[in-house]
């Protein structure tokens, strides 16, 4: 009898261990950001477009940096799940459990449409969904309205005449882009954010140069892509716009190759018509050593800290912006290891380098026809 008790007292003693580690497991990756040691850049860069670009550069060869799911910043552990995220991880009570978890791996920028602007970024990747008739961005989890982030978009446009930025809409749910009345609806709240104001109407990508979209860079301008079907000019198409592929892995080498392998297509198909993007980011991989290193790395924002800074340690990184110039990451306004001051210097010299090949170009052929 005493046996018996003893036996029981030691699978009562483990199922105690193995329920401690479980609740101590859950309480460890639901612990939200509460503070983050971020070296935010310090350097104005709201004018740096006016100040460095020429009238004949072509839009589509213009480099810049890039927010991806630019507006995430409000997302925290009491943020809404996304009504039309559809993977079961982050339904129902498993949802709750690795909540902390998942929004860490959601959250992708600190900051919001003022701070990320004026840091120089100028082309914004937007996630939005629809939802009881209010615009929300998202990734994977709601986080503001996007009536205040656009409202904080014109208020950059009006006070910094000679920029322009391209805001591409990525994903929008609770639409279809088959229908034309929900085409409708999303450009009315285009309309109604003040958005189309700035918005230019483009004929032909190809061949539009800064000049004329800013007016000789006396004006601010906005081009807007989605993946809509109708578009009038105002709306850029998605396809026939833009190039952006996504490595969709951890692996900092890996992502580096695709990027050149990406490179190397553009170059050898020639691919100069549309804009091109740089998807410079690390994702967390559902798989075992994926998991293992989101859990290490804490976040997505300090995963994107190290990446940011081996992307720039890249021998061949400037080499890249000839066939990816727009240059997309995680975390864009970061100064960790000086990322943000030094890539927005690299673009700059890349964009008037640009200038200085050109005029050698128009130099080359007047003398020959002298």
């Amino acid at each position: 009898m005493k046996k018996k008790k003893s036996v029981s007292k030691r699978i009562l003693k483990v199922l105690l261990v193995i329920f401690v580690v479980l609740i101590s497991f859950v309480l460890i990756i639901n612990i939200p950001i509460i503070t983050l040691s971020n070296k935010t850049n310090k350097v104005d860069y709201s004018n740096w477009m006016s100040e460095n670009l020429e009238n004949e550069q072509r839009l589509v060869d213009t480099s810049m940096l890039g927010a991806h799911d630019a507006f995430s910043n409000e997302i925290n552990i009491f943020s809404k799940l996304d009504p039309y995220e559809s993977n079961g991880i982050m339904q129902g009570f498993t949802g709750l459990l690795v909540k902390g978890f998942i929004m860490r791996q959601s959250l992708t920028q600190v900051n919001d449409a003022e701070a990320l602007l004026s840091s120089g970024v100028r082309y914004l990747d937007v996630r939005l969904t629809y939802d009881e008739e209010i615009w929300f961005t998202k990734h994977n989890y709601l986080s503001g309205e996007f009536e205040v982030i656009a409202n904080q978009i014109v208020d950059f446009l009006e006070n910094n005449p000679g920029e322009f930025l391209i805001i591409d809409f990525q994903h929008v749910s609770g639409v279809s882009y088959e229908e034309s009345d929900d085409y409708d609806t999303f450009y009315d709240m285009l309309g109604l954010f003040g958005l189309l104001d700035y918005a230019y109407m483009v004929n032909d990508l190809e061949n539009l140069t800064y000049g004329d979209l800013t007016n000789n860079g006396t004006e601010a301008k906005v081009i807007i892509i989605s993946k809509f079907d109708a578009s009038d000019g105002k709306v850029l198409n998605y396809n026939s716009s833009i190039r952006s592929n996504w490595a969709d892995s951890d692996d900092f080498e890996y992502i580096i190759d695709f990027i050149q392998e990406e490179a190397g297509v553009v170059e050898t198909e020639s691919i100069s018509n549309s804009f091109r993007v740089m998807q410079a980011v690390s994702t967390m991989q559902m798989s075992g050593p994926g998991i293992s290193k989101a859990l290490t790395a804490w976040s997505l924002i300090e995963r994107a800290k190290d990446f940011n800074a081996y992307l720039l340690e890249y021998e061949g990184f400037e080499e890249l912006l000839e066939f990816l110039p727009i240059v997309m990451v995680d975390y864009s306004d970061t100064n960790y290891k000086e990322f943000n001051e030094n890539i927005m210097q690299i673009i700059i010299d890349f964009n008037q380098s640009w200038w200085f090949f050109y005029c050698l170009v128009l130099s080359s052929k007047y003398f020959k026809i002298k």
